[in-house]
C-alpha cells in the first residue's frame, strides 16, 4: 500500500510541475537524413537551411535561379519519435504481454528477480523518450547572379519534447520500499516546446586563399523565432526514504517553468483569479515567446575531388513573456501513520508546490546551438571517369553546445554517400551516424530529380526495417523542391 502511495506521489509532482532548429542531432532535410544526417559540406541550395548557410550558394543546376519549397507535391517534413534505450521487444516483454489465468481473466506478466534487474538496468543511463517534428511551411531562394549572391526566405516549425523517467522510480516499482531505503529522483527531466522560425539568409562566393581553395562560399542566416509554448523542469532534487517503523520521509525540492500562448486557454491551479477562456489556437496562434537566432558557415572547394565546410547554427535564445508560471517546492514531510489525516492533509499541494507557485515576468531559454564540421570526397572525379555515374562520399562532426531539445553535448560523427548512376534521374543514398542521443543510426533513402522538380525521402534508422521488434524509434523525412 505504501509503495502505491509513493508511486502516486512521484508521478504527481513529476507530471504536475509540467502540467502547466537543427541542433546537433535534430531531423533535417530528407537528403541529409538518408546520408546519416551528414550535411555540412554536402548540402546544396535550400538544403543548407539550418545546417550550413554557405552551401545555399551551391546549385546542382547552375542555370536555375529559383528554388522553392511548398506543401505541394510533398511538404518538407521530418519526424522522430521513440527512445534511446527501450526496444519494442523489451516494451512488449515488460508492459505489453499478458496471459489468461485459471478463472479466464487476463493478467499481466509476473516479473522474476532477474526480470526486475534487467528492467532497472535499462534505465541506468536515463530512460528518455524523445519527440522531434520539423516542417518547412515555405521557403524560397533566388540567385540573380554569382556576383549578387543568393537571397533566401523560409518559414519552418519545430515541435520537440524530451522526458526522462528517474531510475529511482523504476527501482521503487520493481522492489518496493523497506526500512533504510532511499530513492533519489534527481535525474527526472522534462522539456517541450513549439517554435516557428522565420529565416532570412544570404550566401556569397569569394576568392579566399587561392592556393588552397578553388571556390569559397560564406553565408549567414538571421532567424526570428516565435515560441508558442514551453515547458521545462529546471531543478529536481527530491527523494523518498523509509525509516524505522515504516516512517516515510519525503524531501521535495524542484523548480519548473512554463509559458503558453494566450490562444491556448491554459489555466494554472494556483491562479484563483483566472476566468475560464476558450482555447482557439489555430495554425497561427499568438506567440508566448520571441527570440533571435543566428547561423553562419563556410564552404570551400579544394579541388574537383575534395571540399570542406564549417558552420555554427542556432546561436541565440527565446524570451518567454506570456503566461509564464514558476512551479516550485522546497519541503520535507514526515509520515509515521498513513491513517493520520493531520499528517497527510494537503500532501498533494505541498508536493506539487501549489502554494509556492506563481506567475513571473519572463524566462529565457537557449536555442540548440551547435558546431558542424564536414568534408566531402567526389569519388567519380578521383577515378577520372572510371566510375558508373557520380559518387559523393561525405563525413561530419557535430558538437552541441548545450542539451536543449534537438541538441546534445555528446559529439556525433557521421559518414554518408550518394550515388547517381549515369543518365539516371534516380539517386541512392546511405550513411551511418555514431554518438549523440541516438548512439547509432543507419540511414538510407533515395531521390528523383526531374530538373524542375526534386522529390526526396529517407530515414536515419533504416536498420530497424530488418529488425522491427528491436526498433527503439520511428523516424523518417520527405520533401520536394521546385527549381526554375
Amino acid at each position: 500500500m505504501k509503495t502505491i502511495l509513493i508511486t502516486a506521489i512521484v508521478l504527481l509532482f513529476s507530471l504536475q510541475t509540467a502540467a502547466q532548429s537543427a541542433g546537433s542531432i535534430g531531423i533535417t532535410d530528407a537528403r541529409s537524413v538518408a546520408m546519416g544526417k551528414t550535411y555540412t559540406a554536402a548540402s546544396q541550395g535550400l538544403g543548407g537551411l539550418g545546417t550550413n548557410p554557405a552551401t545555399i550558394f551551391n546549385r546542382k543546376d547552375t542555370t536555375r535561379k529559383w528554388e522553392i519549397i511548398t506543401v505541394l507535391p510533398l511538404p518538407q517534413f521530418g519526424m522522430k519519435v521513440g527512445t534511446n534505450f527501450l526496444s519494442i521487444d523489451e516494451f512488449n516483454y515488460f508492459f505489453g504481454e499478458s496471459s489468461v489465468n485459471a478463472d479466464g481473466e487476463k493478467v499481466g506478466r509476473y516479473l522474476t528477480a532477474d526480470d526486475k534487474t534487467r528492467l532497472t538496468n535499462l534505465f541506468s543511463e536515463g530512460g528518455t523518450f524523445q519527440t522531434d517534428l520539423q516542417a518547412t511551411l515555405f521557403a524560397i531562394s533566388f540567385k540573380p547572379s554569382a556576383k549578387a549572391g543568393v537571397f533566401t526566405f523560409a518559414i519552418s516549425d519545430v515541435f520537440g519534447s524530451n522526458v526522462t523517467f528517474p531510475k529511482g522510480l523504476v527501482e521503487l516499482l520493481m522492489n518496493g520500499n523497506t526500512p533504510g531505503d532511499v530513492f533519489n529522483f534527481n535525474d527526472t527531466k522534462m522539456q517541450a516546446w513549439w517554435l516557428r522560425k522565420y529565416s532570412l539568409s544570404w550566401a556569397h562566393g569569394m576568392t579566399f586563399l587561392p592556393k588552397v581553395f578553388q571556390d569559397f562560399n560564406y553565408g549567414f542566416s538571421l532567424n526570428i523565432v516565435s515560441g508558442f509554448f514551453y515547458v521545462g523542469i529546471d531543478k529536481m532534487n527530491s527523494q523518498f526514504s523509509t525509516g524505522a517503523h515504516n516512517a516515510l520521509t519525503i524531501k521535495n525540492d524542484f523548480m519548473a517553468h512554463s509559458s503558453f500562448s494566450p490562444d491556448f486557454g491554459v489555466e494554472y491551479s494556483f491562479d484563483s483569479s483566472s476566468t475560464k477562456t476558450k482555447a482557439s489556437p489555430g495554425p497561427f496562434p499568438s506567440p508566448s515567446g520571441m527570440g533571435f537566432g543566428f547561423d553562419f558557415g563556410f564552404w570551400g572547394k579544394i579541388n574537383d575531388v575534395w571540399s570542406a565546410g564549417l558552420s555554427f547554427t542556432d546561436l541565440g535564445s527565446v524570451k518567454w513573456k506570456e503566461n509564464v508560471a514558476e512551479f516550485q517546492a522546497n519541503s520535507e514531510v514526515l509520515i509515521t501513520n498513513l491513517a493520520d489525516t493531520n499528517q497527510t492533509k494537503d500532501l498533494g499541494d505541498k508536493l506539487t508546490g501549489k502554494n509556492e507557485s506563481k506567475f513571473i515576468d519572463a524566462i529565457t531559454t537557449s536555442l540548440p546551438s551547435a558546431m558542424h564540421i564536414g568534408v566531402s570526397f567526389q569519388l567519380d572525379k578521383f577515378v577520372k571517369g572510371y566510375f558508373p555515374g557520380k559518387m559523393l562520399i561525405v563525413a561530419d562532426y557535430n558538437q552541441g553546445f548545450n542539451d536543449q531539445l534537438r541538441n546534445s553535448k555528446t559529439p556525433r560523427i557521421s559518414l554518408g554517400a550518394e550515388w547517381i548512376p549515369t543518365n539516371w534521374i534516380l539517386s541512392f543514398r546511405t550513411g551511418f551516424s555514431f554518438g549523440g542521443f541516438d548512439k547509432f543510426g543507419w540511414g538510407a533513402g533515395a531521390g528523383l530529380d526531374f530538373g524542375f522538380l526534386e522529390l526526396n525521402g529517407g530515414t536515419p534508422d533504416f536498420h530497424y526495417l530488418f529488425m522491427p521488434n528491436g526498433a527503439k524509434r520511428v523516424s523518417f523525412a520527405f520533401d520536394s523542391k521546385w527549381k526554375f
